[in-house]
């Protein structure tokens, strides 16, 4: 079994796991659009590169990621927001990993925003997208996913990977532009295959197109 398989496989057993402790099922069972957000997002945090290796690689990263997952809900806020984490948190030390992170007591994907929506209607205005990538599209929304992942992980340097950002939009954008100057390459490659999710910046190198190139 590749690496990447048996990491998936690992996060959806502990994944199921915590939604039966909480005695709730995992959002991601119901709603489709989140589903696929979720299993694009691990496909790059299950595998060696530039965005899993910022995060403290594959096992920590996914760790932490479904662990985030497990407290998904669905609300509804102003068009601009993406992913919203409030209420308590809790700081948590992995001793095999040795890294820490924090969970927030609610994450709430907004129904009204760039995960879900371009438009409310014809005549409305477009939701902002997020980053360079346009609102409702596996992009922008593996592109949140990341931005709160990197709120929740705690560096080397022992802060947070982020900043929090709260109501300051300025902050968040640029937040969000550190996430696709390291996962961007990651997130643009989506779907096409093992050798490019592997690669440290996302794509082939010329040796590798050209030795794809020239086999029968």
């Amino acid at each position: 079994m590749k690496l990447r398989e048996l990491l998936i496989s690992t996060a959806m057993m502990s994944l199921t796991f915590a939604a039966t402790k909480a005695m709730t099922k995992p959002l991601i069972d119901d709603d489709r659009v989140l589903g696929s957000a979720y299993y694009d997002t691990l496909s790059i945090l299950s595998t060696p590169n530039e965005c899993s290796d910022f995060f403290g690689g594959p096992s920590a990263s996914v760790e932490i990621f479904n662990s985030l997952v497990g407290k998904v809900r669905k609300d509804y806020f102003s068009p601009s927001i993406g992913i919203r984490m409030t209420g308590a948190a809790i700081n948590v030390f992995n001793a095999e990993t040795k890294l820490r992170y924090r969970l927030f007591d609610k994450v709430s994907i907004n129904g009204n925003g760039p995960f879900y929506r371009k438009k409310h209607s014809l005549a409305s205005p477009s939701v902002p997208g997020v980053g360079s990538f346009e609102a409702n599209t596996k992009e922008a929304r593996v592109l949140m996913f990341l931005h709160e992942l990197g709120h929740i992980v705690k560096g080397q340097s022992g802060d947070w990977l982020l900043p929090d950002d709260g109501q300051n939009e300025e902050l968040s954008r640029q937040n969000t532009k550190k996430i696709e100057d390291v996962c961007g390459n990651q997130i643009r490659h989506l779907g096409k295959g093992d050798n490019v999710m592997n690669s440290p910046r996302g794509k082939f190198t010329d040796e590798k197109r050209a030795a794809v190139n020239t086999k029968p």
